[in-house]
């Protein structure tokens, strides 16, 4: 064996979802904001998310964060935010890991998270904020960027439904939708692929792009949900978050339920301060709100906040031997 790369990272997950924090064998992180760093990493160091995000070391469901240097004075630190197909502006379960996990290995003060910390993201800056009993984090809450409604009961066609889709930007844009429209076609192949087609008829319709921050554009990913329970004061939905691809999110959903969140402030059916609980494909729960009412970019925003769980899995080492042809990895769908 010819060992000539190397590799640490912090193995977490959070309601489910796995995110792999990539601590050792990296490169520097050039680039004069978190936007810039992740276009530098994607152009000059993509082989590095190919090896540790795809098969054999990853998987299509795999997810990871890169924790770097701040940009901004009052940021605590940085995060990049990568999966199996590409590179993310923004990821609710990665805040919610990568705050837990840095805790519990010391590199966090719980005392300094639990006042509340400002994390540099690509999508801009978010506050993050852990409750912890001693040093033992029991839950992060994460209050994301400037969020708004971008179009609303959008009418698209889809393998002969008709489906009417909100779309809204919460660090990235999503899909809204609800899964009442689809009939019984709601397992879990068939939702990856109803996801993957509305994504792709969108854009072929609209064209999606932030007003300001040039490098976000396109669909990220669709929020299907459905109402479980509760009532109108205390609703409890499923969801059902499909992106990188048709990749299904574990986890009741970060930016997705932030996306949702905001589109029910918008439509008068979430006011401000009203608890919303989400629960994921995998029976865990998130909770959630909308925080402030404001505005930006010259129409009505919000803040959603969200909370939720993470938890350390391992710390593992990785390695390249110069032989092995699957250097670059690979997907199965």
């Amino acid at each position: 064996m010819e060992i000539n790369k190397w590799y640490a990272a912090i193995d977490t997950h959070s309601g489910g979802e796995p995110l792999r924090i990539l601590t050792g064998g990296l490169p520097q992180m050039a680039g004069a904001s978190q936007q810039a760093k992740s276009v530098v990493f994607k152009h000059h160091h993509d082989s590095i998310r190919k090896l540790l995000m795809a098969e054999p070391r990853g998987h299509y469901g795999m997810t990871g964060a890169i924790v770097t240097a701040p940009v901004s004075e009052e940021a605590q630190f940085g995060l990049l935010f990568l999966n199996q197909e590409g590179y993310a502006a923004i990821s609710g379960h990665g805040i919610f890991a990568v705050v837990t996990a840095w805790i519990a290995t010391g590199q966090l003060d719980a005392a300094i998270a639990a006042e509340g910390i400002l994390i540099d993201c690509p999508a801009g800056k978010v506050k993050a904020i852990a409750s912890c009993e001693g040093q033992e984090v029991r839950t992060v809450s994460f209050h994301n960027v400037p969020s708004f409604v971008y179009a609303e009961s959008l009418a698209l066609t889809i393998q002969d439904i008709e489906l009417r889709v909100d779309i809204a930007f919460s660090g990235e844009f999503y899909a809204v939708v609800d899964a009442a429209g689809l009939g019984d076609r709601r397992s879990i192949p068939e939702l990856q692929a109803c996801g993957g087609l509305i994504r792709k008829a969108i854009e072929a319709k609209l064209e999606v792009k932030h007003p300001v921050q040039e490098g976000i554009t396109g669909i990220h990913g669709v929020f299907f949900y459905e109402k479980a329970e509760g009532d109108s004061v205390n609703p409890v939905y499923r969801s059902w978050s499909i992106f990188a691809g048709e990749q299904l999110d574990r986890s009741p959903g970060g930016a997705g339920a932030c996306a949702h969140m905001t589109v029910l402030n918008h439509k008068g059916l979430l006011k401000r301060g009203q608890q919303v609980v989400y629960e994921g494909s995998a029976g865990t729960r998130a909770v959630g709100s909308v925080e402030e009412e404001i505005c930006a970019f010259g129409q009505k925003a919000v803040i959603p906040q969200l909370t939720g769980s993470a938890y350390v899995l391992g710390f593992m080492n990785f390695v390249l031997d110069s032989n092995d042809p699957l250097a670059d990895g690979f997907v199965l769908y």
